[in-house]
Parts: C-alpha cells; sequence; structure tokens
C-alpha cells in the first residue's frame, strides 16, 4: 500500500504512539510523534488536536497551539477528546476557566464520558461567592471563600496539570483510533 492511505496510516501510528507516550508523561516524547504526525497529515482533527496541546506544553506557542485545538473542533465538531484537549491547552496557559468551559461544554453532551469526568472532578466546581453582592475577585470574597473551604474540609489537593486533567483509571475503554 503507498500513496495518501499510506501516509494517513503512518500518521494515524504516529498519533497513537504519541497518544501512548504522553499518557506515560513523556510530553518530549509525545510531541515528537505528534509532530510526524501532524507533518504527514494536518487535516486529520485528532492529529491537529494533539499537536496543538503540546505545543503549547513544549515550545510554548499557545496562539497556534490553541489555533490548531479550536481547528480540530471546528472541523469534527464537538467531540469529548477534542474538548479535552483543549482544556489541557488552555490549563497549560493558566487560564483556569476557560478549560473549565471547554470541559463543561463536553458533559454537556456526553455527561457520562469518564475523561471528562475526570477532568471535572480534578479541576472543581465553583460555589457561590460568599458575599454574592460583591465582585468574586473582592479580596474579602477571597478571604471568606477560602475559609469556606477549609470550614467544610476541602484540603488542598495536589496541582492539577495538563498532563494527568481527564485521566481516567486502568482499565478504562482505549481510546478511538480513527483520525
Amino acid at each position: 500500500m503507498s500513496g495518501p492511505e499510506a501516509i494517513r496510516d503512518q500518521a494515524v501510528a504516529a498519533l497513537e504512539a504519541g497518544i501512548a507516550l504522553f499518557g506515560r508523561e513523556d510530553v518530549l516524547g509525545a510531541h515528537a510523534r505528534f509532530g510526524e504526525a501532524y507533518r504527514r497529515a494536518p487535516q486529520l482533527p485528532r492529529v491537529a488536536s494533539w499537536y496543538g496541546v503540546t505545543l503549547v506544553l513544549v515550545e510554548r506557542n499557545s496562539n497556534l497551539g490553541v489555533a490548531l485545538c479550536d481547528q480540530a473542533l471546528r472541523a469534527a465538531g464537538p467531540d469529548p477528546e477534542l474538548l479535552l484537549n483543549l482544556a489541557r491547552a488552555h490549563l497549560a496557559l493558566g487560564q483556569r476557566e476557560r478549560a473549565i468551559r471547554a470541559v463543561q461544554r463536553g458533559l454537556a453532551e456526553w455527561p457520562d464520558d469518564r475523561s471528562l469526568r475526570a477532568a471535572q472532578e480534578e479541576l472543581g466546581r465553583r460555589q457561590r461567592p460568599v458575599l454574592p453582592f460583591l465582585p468574586r475577585a473582592n479580596p474579602l470574597n477571597r478571604v471568606l471563600g477560602r475559609m469556606r473551604h477549609r470550614s467544610r474540609g476541602g484540603g488542598r489537593r495536589g496541582p492539577v496539570t495538563p498532563v494527568t486533567l481527564g485521566r481516567v483509571p486502568e482499565g478504562a475503554p482505549p481510546g478511538r483510533a480513527d483520525g
């Protein structure tokens, strides 16, 4: 087999190898494989999305990385994996609210998706401000909010990272292999 079909198959193989490396937290190795897949088949939404995430993480190329994630969503339509990748890219850029919105958008359509539910659990849910008549960012609301959180037994969890966001425990069904 040669030609476009072989190139697509090579891109999908590189993509799957990159996803496996990403799952083992080898972001540099994953980025290399995603880059290889992207050079072969930039039109595949999954390829563009995964490459976009690692562009943000490895090369700190936020403009192109987020653009690729957005482009993948526009091309493929809403998809749990692509929305989670967009959330990862936003989280890597410190845009937690945008990451939360991407996860919520996915859960609106796929409420039972295990990776999106895991991401939501990791990111947490915001409560109403303690003093709703003041802006959330008001120092008084922030201090009172921290006190409320501690009083309810909310300890500080480990940091949420783009690499571990949405990780489902062992035994979960594998991701799709199509592009």
